[in-house]
């Protein structure tokens, strides 16, 4: 409820309570109910968007962690790509994203996207 449109809600709402209607009447409590109801619900909704969208981003972001195959113990299983460590062996195959700074031991000459990396659109050719 940090927003102008809730401001100015709640001083409405406020000033129901504060100022008479006029001859005498007193504060105009269904103005003040209604007012108050509206920013609960407003605020609920907000709740609730905000919850799912922070949600939405870890799924996301849970997605978008890079993993890759290592070989360890004899056995190649998936990890993710934060812990491997110097001499590690990794399998990368078409349209995978190399997990970080690898030496090519074996296989068909490469053309790598070098652009999320430098930030720039340059692309270049590795060759074995």
């Amino acid at each position: 409820m940090w927003n102008p449109l809730s401001w100015v809600m709640e001083a409405a709402a406020v000033m129901a309570i504060v100022l008479a209607n006029g001859g005498g009447e007193g504060p105009d409590w269904q103005d003040f109910v209604g007012i108050i109801g509206l920013l609960i619900i407003n605020s609920t909704i907000s709740f609730i968007e905000e919850n799912n969208a922070g949600n939405a981003a870890a799924a996301l972001m849970a997605r978008l962690a890079p993993k890759t195959k290592v070989l360890r113990y004899g056995q190649w299983q998936e990890t993710d790509a934060a812990i491997l460590v110097p001499g590690d062996i990794i399998s990368i195959k078409l349209r995978d994203i190399i997990p970080a700074d690898v030496r090519l031991l074996e296989g068909d000459p490469l053309k790598i996207d070098q652009a999320s990396a430098l930030l720039d659109s340059d692309k270049s050719q590795l060759n074995n």
